[in-house]
C-alpha cells in the first residue's frame, strides 16, 4: 500500500497529510516534536490493510506550513480539531506520540464527540519549566545537517538511540522527513520556532487530571524502558474501566519506530474491541 500526499487549507494555512487505505473507519496519526507524518509510514502500511489511515503533519513540520509562532499545546490541540472538522472526519480513532499525544488529550477532553478511541504513546505527564527549557536549547544551537541521505542513514543505523529503529523506518525517515537546504545540506523537516523558548515559556501543564477526565476508550502505551515514568498513568487503568495501559517490551520512547509490527497489531486489536494486554 502506498500513501497519497494530500493537503487542506484552513484559515489560510496549509495542512499536509498522508492518506492510506480505504475503509469506513479512520485512524488519525499525530506525531511529536521534530517528527513528521512520515515517521508513521511503517505503521500506516500495516494499519491500512483494514482501516483508512490519515497521518497529519502538524504546523511547523513536514509539508504543512511553517510559521513563526503558534506552537503551544493549545494551538496544536485546536489545529487537530480544525483539521478534523474541515476534513469532515467524525468519531475517529486518534493515535498520537509524545507532545502530539499531549495536544490530542487536551482536544479530546474539550471535544469528546470528535473521537471514538484514543491511543496515547508516552505523552509527557508533567510539562514544567525545566522540561521546556531543555527542549528550547535546540533552538539556540546550530541545526545539525548532513552531506547526503547516505550519510544520515549510516548515522541513524549506528546511533545509540536510533539504531533501535527498524531499517524500514530509518529508510522512511531518510527519504521522506528530510530536505536539502539552500546550502545544499540535508536537514530535517521541522521549523526551529517549534522548539523556541518564546513558544515554550509558560506552556506548562499537568496531564494527569486531563487523562482522568477523558470519556472515550483510551489506550496508554509505554515503552519498557520508561514504564516506571508512567506509573501514575498505569494507576488510572486500575480505577477506570475504559482506560487501558500496555507496555511494548524492548523499546524506548519511539516505540512505534522501533517495533512497528507490535504497535500496529496492538492498535488494530484495540480498534476491534479487544482488551489490550499488559505487555507486548
Amino acid at each position: 500500500m502506498i500513501g497519497k500526499s494530500r493537503s487542506l487549507e484552513i484559515e489560510g494555512r496549509r495542512f499536509h497529510f498522508m492518506d492510506w487505505g480505504r475503509s469506513e473507519e479512520t485512524i488519525l496519526l499525530i506525531h511529536g516534536d521534530m517528527r513528521t507524518s512520515r515517521s508513521f509510514d511503517a505503521i500506516s502500511r500495516r494499519l491500512s490493510n483494514n482501516f483508512r489511515v490519515i497521518s497529519l503533519d502538524l504546523l511547523g513540520h513536514g509539508e504543512s506550513d511553517w510559521l513563526e509562532s503558534g506552537y503551544r499545546f493549545k494551538d496544536k490541540a485546536e489545529n487537530i480539531g480544525q483539521f478534523l472538522r474541515i476534513a469532515g472526519l467524525e468519531k475517529v480513532t486518534a493515535v498520537a506520540h509524545s507532545s502530539g499525544a499531549v495536544a490530542l488529550s487536551l482536544q479530546a477532553k474539550d471535544h469528546p464527540n470528535q473521537f471514538k478511541r484514543l491511543v496515547l504513546m508516552e505523552p509527557m505527564l508533567v510539562v514544567d519549566e525545566a522540561f521546556q527549557r531543555m527542549v528550547s536549547k535546540r533552538d539556540s544551537h546550530p541545526r545539525t545537517t548532513w552531506t547526503s541521505r547516505k550519510e544520515l542513514a549510516e548515522i541513524l543505523a549506528n546511533h545509540e538511540i536510533t539504531k533501535r529503529w527498524s531499517p524500514e523506518v530509518i529508510d522512511d525517515v531518510v527519504n521522506h522527513e528530510t530536505y536539502f537546504d539552500e546550502a545544499g545540506r540535508l536537514d530535517m523537516k521541522w521549523a526551529s520556532p517549534t522548539v523556541s523558548w518564546k513558544e515554550r515559556r509558560n506552556d506548562y501543564l499537568d496531564l494527569l487530571p486531563v487523562l482522568e477526565f477523558l470519556a472515550c476508550p483510551t489506550l496508554f502505551i509505554s515503552s519498557s524502558q520508561r514504564k516506571n515514568t508512567f506509573s501514575k498513568a498505569s494507576e488510572i487503568s486500575v480505577k477506570r474501566n475504559h482506560f487501558s495501559f500496555s507496555v511494548i517490551n524492548d523499546t524506548g520512547h519511539n516505540m512505534y519506530m522501533e517495533r512497528p509490527d507490535a504497535v500496529s497489531k496492538l492498535i488494530s486489536a484495540f480498534c476491534l474491541g479487544e482488551k489490550p494486554p499488559e505487555k507486548v
